[in-house]
């Protein structure tokens, strides 16, 4: 597993794309050689890479499972997430249209720099996402795998900044270099402090209603903001196991969908069931978001 990211130059574009508060996509300079180095990587028409910022976990806007219905989280927190990762990135204008697809912007691109630390299974690159160049000087066709003091890019980057402001939850898988969660941590719980952004709102540790699984859209989508993850593992569960006996086994499956789980202050993994609790019809995290590192 890699523990350092690989720099590329290019350009950030949004045009015909829908980008959220996480996730844009981007040109590099030397497609090709890129292409033959990480061959999973998923591309669009136009060139463009699809990009997952890492540690960052935007409220959803637009999530759906396989053959199922879109769901979202409540607005416009999303929306403000987007609109946050655009303009740190150049795009102080853009248009959408109903579906949320970008048709202008203003400009059309801007200059970046990329640091991929791994592809994911759908193709898109985990990554830290910066603006203009950051004097790396690139190697091999604008491919290269060590740069000098790369560490400290995480503190010029999209998701420092988006964390930083509250914007978004934090994410941390497994191979999330060390180098970078402390800051991460410590732009969280400043952001949590200060009421910023998401956090003025947010439900995820006072708790919230789940009595009945068949009101969890309703809940999720127009009366409470939750840390992302959380809430994609309730609509997975929701899709697979919709006519559960009870909420307490509707509940149990989370184990099933979330996968294995540790904490950043102790070894060995937990069950993600420990982390939570259901009481009284209400479910509540336990553990801050930052704490908690997503081992697939």
């Amino acid at each position: 597993m890699k523990s350092r990211p690989t720099w590329l130059e290019g350009c950030w574009v949004v045009l015909d794309h829908a980008p959220d508060g996480d996730s844009v996509r981007f040109v590099p300079d030397q497609p090709i050689p890129v292409a033959q180095s990480m061959p999973r990587l998923r591309w669009s028409k136009d060139g463009a890479l699809s990009v997952r910022l890492l540690g960052v976990d935007a409220p959803e806007i637009h999530y759906r499972r396989r053959g199922q219905s879109l769901w979202r989280q409540p607005p416009p927190w999303g929306e403000r997430a987007a609109q946050a990762l655009l303009n740190f990135l150049g795009f102080p204008e853009i248009q959408r249209n109903l579906a949320g697809r970008v048709v202008g912007a203003e400009p059309q691109a801007c200059r970046g720099t990329l640091g991929i630390l791994r592809v994911d299974r759908y193709g898109r690159a985990l990554a830290l996402a910066l603006r203009g160049e950051q004097g790396l000087s690139l190697e091999d066709y604008g491919v290269r795998d060590v740069s000098p003091a790369w560490e400290d890019l995480w503190e010029a980057s999209a998701n420092r900044e988006l964390l930083q402001q509250g914007h978004v939850y934090p994410l941390v898988h497994r191979d999330f270099p060390a180098d970078w969660r402390v800051s991460l941590r410590a732009s969280v719980q400043k952001a949590r402090m200060q009421g910023k952004g998401v956090w003025r709102v947010d439900r995820t540790h006072c708790g919230f209603p789940l009595s009945d699984a068949q009101t969890l859209r309703d809940t999720l989508e127009s009366a409470c903001l939750i840390w992302p993850f959380l809430f994609r593992r309730l609509v997975d569960v929701e899709t697979c196991f919709p006519h559960a006996s009870s909420s307490e086994a509707w509940v149990s499956q989370l184990n099933r969908h979330t996968g294995l789980v540790s904490l950043s202050s102790a070894g060995g993994t937990v069950p993600f069931l420990d982390l939570i609790a259901f009481t009284d019809g209400r479910l509540q995290l336990l553990v801050p978001p930052e704490e908690i590192v997503i081992h697939v």
